[in-house]
């Protein structure tokens, strides 16, 4: 029914049909390192150009699996419902937790939020992205009884979303995870709660610059890029003497709690400010869904001869737009929006995620 086979040793490919073409190419290229029982996923930040990716093991996918049933305590009679697609670890790591408990799963892909709502009327647990949660929350629409955790992840889900969500009776769940740790890395126990907490099979710590480094039984076996060839790193080569991976992201870690500080160049000074994008993303996204605008605008942040970074609104042609520039402006003071920029639309990946460098 997903198209997923956890019990052959071959290496498989699982991507989107647009890039079919190229995985022959990529199993080619990593033949000689005779990997057997692996998946290969392409980053859900893959946007054109060289293609990025990760090769991970059944055994790291199923460590990670195995983590989420016990830290949420699901058992052979949950239901959960599929709404990311296959190709997103996101989605393969939904099947793999159904897979070691062999509880049921029900097809809830192909976006439509009525008909969502209909498949996911038994599901006891499902994991979405912001941009989904908003289009249920605009219709205010509520879950059915059976539903104990609804998990949003795969990009920034602000503050005022949640609450919105929460208020229609959503049981969200923040949570904050990578490919390159097969899916979750921390995830909050409850609604009620934001505070990530470390999956036991995990461990984390930062340097002195702040970037996030990740021990874990789920890391990737390998990276590689795909541009006119391949180009392959291995887990061990990209990780400390230690064994930590050192990850792309900035965080504060406390014993087993994490608070995510966004990618690694999303904190800098814009005319002697520190800016941090997550922060400026977290207080945008709450202002659009107060005055329903989510996904009608979003930061950006592009490099500049005299100042070194630049703050770009991006926005959509929707209503009344120096009202509402004016008002952000003022949200965000002291920081200073740099340009205004007006788009007849947005590049955006199939989780929802911005794709950079919009023009």
């Amino acid at each position: 029914m997903f198209d997923v086979n956890f019990e052959s040793s071959e290496t498989e490919v699982i991507c989107h049909s647009q890039y079919d073409s190229v995985a022959p190419k990529i199993l080619e290229g990593l033949r000689p390192l005779n990997l057997k029982n692996h998946f290969v996923l392409f980053s859900s930040g893959t946007t054109g150009g060289d293609l990025k990716g990760y090769a991970i093991s059944k055994e790291a996918l199923f460590n990670n699996a195995r983590a989420v049933n016990e830290f949420f305590g699901l058992t052979k009679d949950d239901v959960s419902a599929l709404s990311l697609p296959v190709y997103h670890i996101g989605g393969l790591s939904v099947l793999a937790r159904a897979y070691l408990l062999n509880y049921r799963v029900v097809d809830a892909r192909n976006w439509e939020p009525e008909s969502w709502l209909e498949k996911i009327k038994e599901a006891t647990i499902t994991t979405i992205v912001p941009t989904q949660l908003y289009d249920l929350v605009k219709m205010k629409a509520k879950p059915s009884r059976h539903l104990k955790y609804l998990i949003v992840g795969g990009d920034l889900l602000s503050n005022g979303l949640k609450e919105e969500a929460m208020k229609h009776g959503w049981p969200v769940i923040r949570t904050f995870g990578m490919s390159e740790v097969c899916s979750q890395l921390a995830s909050a126990k409850t609604p009620e709660s934001d505070e990530l907490k470390l999956l036991p099979i995990h461990r984390a710590k930062t340097d002195a610059e702040g970037r996030l480094l990740v021990k874990s039984s789920a890391l990737f076996t390998l990276q590689f890029t795909l541009g006119n060839e391949l180009k392959i790193q291995m887990a061990k080569d990209l990780s400390d003497a230690d064994g930590y991976y050192k990850t792309s992201d900035k965080a504060l870690v406390f014993g087993d709690t994490i608070k995510h500080l966004g990618r690694l160049g999303d904190e800098f000074k814009i005319a002697g400010h520190l800016v941090n994008l997550l922060q400026l993303k977290n207080t945008l996204g709450t202002f659009l869904v107060e005055h329903n605008l989510y996904g009608k605008m979003e930061f950006q942040i592009e490099p500049d001869d005299r100042k070194g970074k630049k703050l770009i609104l991006l926005t959509l042609p929707e209503g009344n737009l120096p009202e509402i520039h004016h008002q952000i402006s003022k949200l965000i003071h002291p920081v200073k929006l740099d340009e205004v920029r007006i788009l007849q639309s947005f590049d955006r990946t199939s989780l929802g995620k911005l794709k950079k460098n919009q023009a």
